[in-house]
Formats: structure tokens, C-alpha cells, sequence
């Protein structure tokens, strides 16, 4: 009897279909965030004894010492069970392989036990079967536990559990999730930049990295997410920082010519990535225009210095094994050339985010068909190749959309030739840089970011200014509200190029040199105006309760709520007063001075 299947049309290609499932296979992660990733411990190429394809409903599950036993012995038991035999791939026609898989199913949360699944490959049909052949009894909540199918036929993508009768939430799920992902991903263009980098943390070993982040998620993260003094988000950046320090680590452990590598960390913010690697027994620094709350709370070996970095002879480190460069904004170009005059046996860690020029500006794109992450990240490594260096970048798995860094492995050149090559630096720069001359010297003419971070809000604005913009605005808003009608008139919707034709030149002016313009005025005065779309128009008063069931104040419950302790702008300036009752609206109804 033919499955139930859930269907979904396509015009995905078999090409298409199997990159898709390879993509899955390889990253389930990616639809499905209790995951951590999945790992491949066998790939056998086989011919099946029945052409007609009757594949078992379920097959044998692992050992319980899978971790360390050899998996000969379970492969040949699995091909038994399928009516399989290994084969070579050349001894094969690659449109009839029939492939089978066994892939480990790693958890976010290290304390979960792994899953494994047994995937088998029809190339010829463009059908996929997923076993679960986790250890008996041992329960797991990352794969399905029964087995299902994905095909490619007749211009459909099909998914449907083996055995009739599957309705579980998990299956659901694939139906409605995983069907619209494969087709997603089958038909995503080759241009994009992720296509440039086949996977993530291509440059180290997975197992190793899963088990040291895993290990130092602990051993900092939660502790440092408890007592994080800074106002920037610790589940963000001090697991980015964990993970960050988890790839230097594993890849300073391949390289074997030196154990305790000594590095400078420019542009290091709050110093966490600096305080982890020292407390894992490498010597380094970490230099920043300003210093951090948080620094006062690291131990004394850990080597932090407020002091402003400008690209020159004099901020040179040629006794580093590494410069890094972690988000390091107007520093990021510099980074690889800082590296390349200090020493031949100097490396760098770049991950560029904000794209910056040698100038400190912004960097201007230079290929309109490519987005400027793409671009700059074209630019950084075309710099690096012409320094000298061999560069390799990768993705790593950090909580940003920013995560594509650049490694320096060594010099294509030969030491002795490094003197000589050092004098033409400057003039790689120049060739690089979008607007210098030959007469231009790159190192005057960078900008380094202020000490002192200049607040950009409305509060540096002068009080009287922003009422006056507000008081113009919601007066256009209402204009024609007729106080006397029994409705309470929110009035109009305008567009915000509308509102800026109302303000005055000269306010617009300060706007723009203090909080960023008319659009950032407009939302911190949230309670009383509605941006959305490019449009404003004024907000309807929240309630108690509106307050209240605000799931951004309940994912912080240690915040007070902060109710009734202003005055209610529409009481004090609506011409029909506030639609809400004085013991229901969550601002005062008082007469404000």
C-alpha cells in the first residue's frame, strides 16, 4: 500500500534535491536549535542484492560503546540487514550508489546524550530513509525515534513515516518544516557567500572543538553570564567569546612547533577572550581605546591596557606569535599588516565585522552584484594573499550574523626574503586602499575612535527642542481631531519624509549630530508616537496590563515595572484627553508642569 505522504511541489532538480539532503545530514542543526551539530562516522558506497528496493522498517541499534568500540563490526550487521554489499565507487554506476550513513546527533546542551542515525541514499529513485539506531534504553529527544522517507518524483517533494499511522508533533514538524527547508535550500543561489565556505569550522577538528567548548561553556560561561557587569547581552557575547576562544585553542593545539603561543588581542572590548586564553596558559595582552567595567574583575595575570592603537612602526609586536582581531571595527584592514611588519613568524585571527577603510571610514563597496559583507571579506583576503600570507577563512559557530574569519598560516615567501619583502608593504597598502595617493601616508591619516564614547540620544538634545518637535508633530497628526466627538481620534497615518518637511532646518541639523535624526526621536518617544514601514502615527496608550503581559519585561522579571510614575502625554495634550480611565492607563493623569 503506497505511504501516506505529505506533499509539496517543486521544481527542484535531483541535483538540487540531494544537495539539500546533504546539507540536512550534515547540518541539522541549522532547523533545529537543540542541536549542536552532527557528525559523520561512517560513508559506505554499496550495490543491493534486491533491485526492488525493500528496505527494512527498522534496523539494529548502535552499541552502547559505540564511542569506543570499531564500527566494522555494526556496518556489516546494517548491510546484512538492508541486503547490501560494500563496493568501491568506481566499481559503481553513480546514478544506481546506494549509500548508507551513520551519523551522530551532538546536542546543544552538553549534558544531553547524542543520538544516532542510520541514513540511507537511493540515488537512482531519489529516495532517503532515516533510522533512529540509538542505544537501547537510552532515551533521546533530538531525531525521530521512527523511521521516516524524503523523495524527489514527479515534480514533488514527499515525506511520510514507514509504518502508517505516525502523527506525533515531531512528525508534523518535518512535514511542515523540514519540506519547505529542502526546497529552500535546493533552490538558493550558488552566489552567495556562505556557498564560499563549505562548512563551518573547516580548519579544526569538530570532536575536539564540541568537547573544549562544552568544557569552557562551563568552566567560564555561566559563572561570567551570573556576574556580567557590562550593559551588552551575556548570553550573546560571552558564549561568542567562549566560542571564539574554544577555536583558538583547538587550532593553536595542531600547530605543535611552539605550546604556549603569545598573542595581542586589539580591540579586545571587554577583555573575556583575553582573560580565557590566559587561564588556559597563553601569554598575551589586550589593548582598547577604553576600559571596561568589567575588567577590575580578572585576576591580576590577566594583562589588559586602555591605550589607543594607531597603525606605525611604534605599534609593532614583534615578540607575538598572534595579533587578533576580534570585531576590531577601524583596526580590521590593519590587522594582517600589523602581523606582517611585526615578524615572518607572525600570524593574525581576523574577524572582520563593521567593514572599515585604512582611513578609519567606512568602507565603500566595490562590486555592486556582491553585499558589502561579501565585498569586504573579498577585499580583507585579496590584502592578506598580497602580504604574503596564507590565508584561509572560515565560519565559525558564534551567535552573530558577522562570522566568517580569516586564519594566517605562515608566509608564501622564504624568511631570508622577508627583509625585502617588508619594504614594499607600504605600497601593498596604497594599492588596496580606495582613496590613497602616492603621496598619501596611511598611517597619519587614520581616524582612531574616541576614548570617550559619545552618547548619541535624545538626551544630549536640549529638552526644549524636542518638545517643540514633538508638539509639531503630533499637532499635524491631529490636525481636524474635533474635541467634541464621542470617538477618540488617534488621527492620521503619515509618512516620515512628510514629517520631515516640518521640522526646521537648524533642529534637524542637531538631530542628526546628536541621536541620529528625526526616526531615532520618533522612537524614544515611544509612548507616544508608532513607527512601522517608514510611516508614524500616534501610539494608543498602553494599559496596566499591557505592561504587564509585555513578554520582553517577563523574560526579565527581576526588572521593577515601570507603572504610572510619568504623566500621561495624551491627558496632558490630546484634545479629547486620554481614552483610558485614570486607574486603568499606565502613565499618571496629572497636570504636567
Amino acid at each position: 500500500m503506497e505511504e501516506d505522504y505529505e506533499v509539496l511541489e517543486t521544481k527542484l532538480t535531483p541535483e538540487n534535491f540531494w544537495r539539500s539532503v546533504n546539507i540536512f545530514i550534515t547540518k541539522p542543526h541549522i532547523i533545529n536549535k537543540k542541536l549542536w551539530g552532527s557528525k559523520t562516522l561512517f560513508h559506505l558506497k554499496c550495490k543491493l542484492h534486491d533491485d526492488t528496493r525493500q528496505l527494512p522498517t527498522i534496523c539494529s541499534s548502535v552499541s552502547d560503546n559505540i564511542s569506543s568500540e570499531p564500527l566494522e563490526e555494526y556496518s556489516q550487521l546494517v548491510l546484512k540487514e538492508l541486503g547490501a554489499e560494500k563496493c568501491d565507487s568506481q566499481d559503481t554506476d553513480s546514478e544506481s550508489t546506494f549509500e548508507v550513513i551513520l551519523a551522530e546527533i551532538l546536542p546543544k546542551n552538553y549534558t544531553e546524550k547524542q543520538a544516532y542515525q542510520l541514513i540511507c541514499l537511493d540515488k537512482e529513485k531519489c529516495i532517503v530513509t532515516f533510522y533512529d539506531v540509538t542505544p537501547l534504553g537510552q532515551e533521546q529527544k533530538l531525531c525521530p525515534t521512527f523511521t521516516y522517507t524524503v523523495k524527489l518524483e514527479n515534480g514533488e517533494i514527499k515525506i511520510a513515516p514507514v509504518l502508517e499511522g505516525e502523527t506525533s508533533k515531531l512528525y508534523i514538524w518535518l512535514a511542515k518544516t523540514l519540506l519547505t527547508q529542502l526546497m529552500k535550500w535546493g533552490t538558493e543561489k550558488d552566489h552567495k557567500i556562505m556557498n564560499n565556505i563549505n562548512q563551518s569550522l573547516a580548519l579544526v577538528s569538530h570532536t575536539r572543538y564540541y568537547e573544549k567548548y562544552n568544557e569552557l561553556k562551563v568552566k567560564y560561561g555561566k559563572e561570567m553570564v551570573k556576574i556580567w557587569p557590562e550593559c551588552t547581552d551575556p548570553q550573546k557575547f560571552v558564549y561568542e567569546d567562549v566560542a571564539i576562544a574554544t577555536y583558538l585553542l583547538i587550532l593553536w593545539e595542531a600547530d605543535t612547533t611552539k605550546k604556549v603561543k603569545t598573542f595581542v588581542d586589539l580591540g579586545c572590548g571587554n577583555g573575556l577572550l583575553v582573560y580565557i586564553l590566559t587561564q588556559e596558559g597563553h601569554n598575551g595582552l589586550g589593548l582598547d581605546v577604553r576600559k571596561r567595567n568589567i575588567w577590575n574583575m580578572y585576576p591580576p595575570d590577566v594583562v589588559l591596557e586602555e591605550r589607543t592603537i594607531r597603525p606605525s612602526d611604534a605599534s609593532l609586536f614583534p615578540e607575538m606569535d598572534y595579533i587578533i582581531g576580534n570585531h576590531s571595527d577601524e583596526l580590521s584592514p590593519w590587522i594582517p599588516v600589523i602581523a606582517a611588519k611585526s615578524s615572518y613568524k607572525c600570524n593574525f585571527f581576523l574577524l572582520p565585522c563593521c567593514a572599515f577603510d585604512f582611513d578609519g571610514s567606512r568602507y565603500q563597496r566595490q562590486n555592486a552584484y556582491k553585499s558589502q559583507y561579501s565585498d569586504y571579506l573579498d577585499f580583507i583576503q585579496w590584502l592578506c594573499k598580497d602580504l604574503g600570507f596564507k590565508v584561509d577563512m572560515d565560519r565559525l559557530k558564534i551567535p552573530s550574523t558577522k562570522r566568517i574569519c580569516l586564519v594566517s598560516s605562515g608566509r608564501i615567501y622564504k624568511e631570508e626574503e622577508y627583509t625585502e619583502f617588508s619594504l614594499t608593504i607600504d605600497d601593498i597598502i596604497k594599492r588596496h586602499s580606495s582613496f590613497a595617493s602616492q603621496d598619501t601616508c596611511l598611517e597619519t591619516t587614520f581616524k582612531a575612535r574616541e576614548a570617550v564614547e559619545k552618547v548619541r540620544n535624545c538626551t544630549q538634545v536640549d529638552r526644549e527642542v524636542v518638545n517643540s518637535i514633538v508638539d509639531t508633530i503630533s499637532k499635524y497628526l491631529l490636525e481636524g481631531c474635533d474635541s467634541s466627538d464621542p470617538k477618540w481620534n488617534i488621527g492620521k497615518t503619515v509618512e516620515i519624509n512628510e514629517i520631515v518637511q516640518l521640522i526646521p532646518k537648524e533642529q534637524l541639523s542637531l538631530l542628526k549630530s546628536e541621536c541620529g535624526g528625526i526616526q531615532t526621536l520618533l522612537k524614544n518617544n515611544h509612548n507616544i508616537f508608532e513607527v512601522q514601514s517608514g510611516k508614524v502615527t500616534l501610539r494608543y496608550p498602553k494599559t496596566i496590563n499591557d505592561v504587564g503581559s509585555n513578554p520582553r519585561k517577563r523574560k526579565h522579571r527581576q526588572t521593577t515595572l515601570k507603572i504610572q510614575q510619568r504623566p500621561c502625554w495624551f491627558f496632558n495634550n490630546h484634545p479629547q484627553g486620554c481614552p483610558l480611565s485614570e486607574t486603568v492607563c499606565s502613565y499618571l493623569h496629572v497636570k504636567s508642569n
